[in-house]
């Protein structure tokens, strides 16, 4: 992971964001969840604006492993930080989204993180620092980390946690 310089939100996903709360406003997590689920064609946050913002503020890699994505409209996904389906209130927050390859993102799926042990790359200046690449690309937490270091780092790249796991090529 790299230090990520988050920009302002794109207009229209700001847009979204403030019609989106104002259409929950009052409804309890499920019920919002699902009241998204049934206007998403309304409400969208993987639009080419939002793309384009992405593209320039990770200067087309992913959020996590930092793979050059070739294809970035394509091959790029929104992740959320907080999941859709908990925090509903959250879907089209800039702050909440990251851009990631399909791998990681898939990896992630719906699992909630754990907010003492994820690494946000926006707020952390020397999130490098985590982690070491191998020279087959794999992704390792960085042996000079002190222990609760090392417990995030390992956290972020362990399967078990699914939030980025990728051999990548650098």
């Amino acid at each position: 992971m790299i230090k990520i310089k988050r920009t302002h939100s794109p207009k229209a996903l700001a847009k979204t964001n403030r019609e989106f709360k104002d259409a929950i406003a009052g409804m309890g997590a499920r019920e919002a969840y699902d009241f998204y689920k049934a206007h998403a064609r309304k409400y969208c946050y993987n639009t080419e604006e939002t793309k384009r913002h992405f593209q320039k503020m990770n200067h087309g890699r992913c959020s996590f492993c930092t793979q050059f994505l070739q294809d970035f409209d394509d091959a790029m996904t929104v992740e959320h930080i907080k999941t859709k389906r908990d925090y509903p209130q959250k879907i089209f927050q800039w702050s909440n989204l990251l851009c990631a390859c399909s791998i990681c993102n898939t990896k992630r799926s719906t699992r909630a993180h754990y907010p003492k042990k994820y690494l946000d790359p926006t707020k952390i200046d020397d999130i490098e620092k985590y982690f070491s690449y191998k020279v087959d690309g794999t992704i390792v937490a960085n042996d000079t980390l002190d222990p609760d270091e090392m417990e995030k780092a390992e956290y972020m790249i362990n399967p078990k946690y699914n939030i980025f796991v990728c051999i990548c090529v650098l």
